[in-house]
């Protein structure tokens, strides 16, 4: 065997294909009855989403342009699903890469013997699969894959350790650009899996290889330039950069910043602080002894360069949704941990019970160990957007479908529809048979708009002030006026929040209103007082 993880380190003896399958079958199963997916696919898009929905309903070349906001490969593979209403299977799709990535992350490492490496890939898998944080990322985001391609590309990194080769380098090259495709994060995670494998490969001076790794590194970065450069950059604009203005902290507000976010993201890790630090701590040095020292370092490094990036303005620093991909890498660590220091308990536990295998008892510490985290956190699983009392998300709290749908049915020809603008992409995309027109550029977060040439009767709201608001107000209810005797003026709104609640609130005092549905964000028909 070779100590500086050249050669094969396999155990001696067939791979066990059929143990490996079915270990991931049995986890990929597990999906459906951890997360709802019914609710998944059934709820409406909100503001975010419906902005990415809408762009499957524009030619494949206003792509550049529609999928400002998401990366390029994620878009296109949203044109892949049949229905536009179930685009969220490729979020849940992603979710199940997570998986079989953690799966293939633990079981690359040395283990002793097979039986080991399926016990150490399930209970990395196990990790990712039960982590709060997991269960409420349901939105139609590319966020799950930033999940997959961060555990992904950490376990090719482990792969190439395994044995190496340049063909498998060459693999870990081209999963790098075709991540970037998919993932805006693998801007940030390559530099840490090439950092790895150069700082290994140099401190033990294999000058050969240390070339072929700059090489690669150097290929790599040659792609995530021309790809962030080239499509990416243009979704970086100063709106967004306002919009996440609050997690982007200066060097001297990074201590406090830190420690406010951690404390809010502790609740979707589903441990005490300090248990997670101790199996993050065993995880890398698990790493380090199973023959994985590069993926060890790029473990290391990764929270380095996503601070570095946030303190830089270049990507937000450990916000929910965008820092996913670092809970959920925390998690596979973590899971490594728990499988390294139930190997080693197996191994205390065989001298005084040799006639048990120690891969049984360490997949029965494992089970103990998750089976209990599992526990503690199983009131976030199935969740359907909203847990009263413990957390919600924009899923349940908003419905412009069922409000679209509704003035479809029972509005007059010449009956007028205003609405604030978070509607507005959202009744785009329900109003099915309707004509869109794409406009650009406009000075909003995503860079576009999208007009409705055949809907004249729709006045959407430019702003949530308490100007923008009233004039729209009154210019539906004045182009009422002008289209006849009996004309009705509908009002849909979606995302009304902070200021914007009181806004409407006041100018609508000045009117007669009269609420004509039910649920969360109810339809209403206004005329004067």
């Amino acid at each position: 065997m070779d100590r500086s993880g050249g050669a094969a380190d396999r155990p001696p003896g067939p791979r066990p294909i059929l143990w490996d399958t079915t270990a991931v079958l049995a986890l990929l199963c597990l999906l459906p009855i951890l997360h709802d997916v019914k609710t998944m696919l059934s709820a409406p898009y909100w503001l975010d989403e419906a902005w990415v929905a809408l762009s499957v309903r524009f030619p494949l070349g206003d792509l550049p342009v529609t999928t400002s906001s998401s990366p390029l490969g994620w878009s296109l593979l949203l044109r892949l699903v049949p229905d536009p209403d179930d685009l969220r299977l490729v979020t849940l799709a992603f979710q199940g890469l997570a998986v079989v990535a953690a799966y293939g992350f633990g079981r690359a490492l040395r283990w002793s013997t097979p039986g080991r490496g399926v016990v150490a890939g399930a209970a990395c898998a196990a990790a990712v699969l039960l982590l709060p944080a997991q269960q409420v990322r349901h939105d139609l985001k590319q966020y799950t894959a930033d999940a997959a391609v961060a555990v992904g590309v950490l376990a090719l990194v482990a792969w190439v350790e395994q044995r190496w080769s340049r063909r498998r380098l060459n693999v870990l090259t081209a999963a790098v650009a075709a991540g970037m495709l998919v993932s805006h994060v693998t801007a940030i995670v390559a530099p840490c899996a090439f950092g790895g494998l150069l700082l290994v490969t140099a401190v033990r001076r294999q000058w050969l290889r240390l070339v072929e790794v700059t090489v690669a590194g150097l290929n790599a970065g040659l792609v995530l330039a021309g790809v962030y450069f080239g499509i990416s950059m243009q979704g970086r604009n100063v709106p967004m950069q306002q919009f996440w203005a609050d997690n982007f902290p200066g060097v001297t507000e990074l201590p406090g910043y830190l420690a406010r976010q951690i404390d809010t993201l502790m609740p979707v890790v589903g441990a005490p602080g300090l248990v997670v630090v101790a199996l993050l701590v065993a995880g890398t040095l698990t790493l380090r002894r199973r023959g994985r020292p590069a993926a060890a370092v790029a473990v290391m490094l990764l929270p380095v360069v996503a601070t570095i990036v946030g303190v830089a303005k270049v990507y937000p620093l450990l916000e929910l949704r965008t820092s996913h991909f670092l809970l959920v890498t925390a998690a596979a660590v973590a899971g490594i941990g728990v499988a390294g220091l139930a190997s080693r308990a197996a191994d205390l536990a065989c001298r005084r019970l040799p006639r048990v295998r120690p891969a049984v008892l360490a997949a029965a510490v494992c089970a103990v160990l998750l089976g209990g985290y599992a526990a503690g956190n199983s009131h976030w699983y199935r969740f359907d957007g909203n847990r009263p009392g413990l957390y919600y998300t924009a899923i349940a709290v908003t419905d412009v479908r069922s409000a679209t749908e509704y003035v479809a049915r029972h509005r007059l020809p010449n009956d007028v529809v205003v609405m604030n603008n978070a509607a507005w992409y959202g009744f785009a995309f329900y109003s099915r048979h309707e004509r869109l027109k794409l406009v650009v550029p406009h000075g909003n977060t995503v860079g576009w708009w999208v007009d409705m040439p055949d809907r004249s009767d729709v006045v959407v709201v430019p702003g949530h002030d308490t100007t923008a608001v009233g004039a729209s107000l009154r210019h539906a209810v004045e182009l009422a006026a002008e289209r006849g005797d009996g004309a009705r003026v509908w009002l849909i709104r979606s995302h009304v929040v902070g200021d914007e609640v009181d806004v409407w609130r006041q100018a609508l005092a000045a009117y007669r209103v009269e609420q004509v549905t039910g649920g969360v964000e109810p339809v209403a028909r206004i005329s004067t007082a």
